[in-house]
């Protein structure tokens, strides 16, 4: 919430901090390492993700959004790729090379939790949530990386009403 990124040196005795990294203007959702391990990929409430020379320090891009982004991934088999998803349900594949999205992945899909590559990296998972007045919505969907499309998904509905004891 600090708006900062600290990397750790976890094989000090006293586990310092090895690094501060303050880019963002709002808090800080989710840090992924570049597969070199050079870079950090971070994003977050101020709309952005941004990449991070972790070796110099610097930022290096910034990739801006109409949204909050909450969730980033590396594309395990090029790191010049990445998926961004966030508050408005948007899933992005952006392209480092450019700095422009290669992508959208739009399905009217709430609040984007998590994104995962499948083990073939063709396609991607997505979870996301839709919270109504008595009821919570989750959508798990299966997509095709290249053809932006669905392949399957899966709601999962949640009642957030608490049980008493005669239920």
């Amino acid at each position: 919430m600090d708006n900062m990124v600290c990397i750790w040196n976890v094989w000090s005795r006293d586990k310092k901090k090895a690094c501060v990294l303050n880019f963002h203007n709002a808090a800080v959702k989710d840090v992924k390492w570049s597969q070199q391990g050079n870079f950090l990929l971070s994003c977050g409430y101020d709309c952005t993700s941004r990449l991070i020379d972790v070796e110099k320090g610097m930022e290096t891009q910034v990739f801006r959004e109409d949204q909050m982004v909450g969730v980033i991934k590396f594309h395990p088999d090029n790191s010049n790729l990445f998926l961004s998803g966030g508050s408005k349900g948007h899933i992005k594949l952006w392209d480092i090379r450019t700095g422009k999205v290669v992508h959208n992945y739009n399905r009217n899909l709430g609040s984007i939790l998590d994104v995962e590559f499948t083990t073939n990296r063709k396609q991607f998972i997505s979870s996301s949530d839709v919270s109504g007045s008595n009821i919570s919505e989750n959508s798990i969907i299966v997509w095709d990386v290249s053809r932006q499309v669905p392949l399957s998904n899966q709601e999962v509905y949640q009642s957030d009403r608490a049980l008493g004891p005669s239920d």
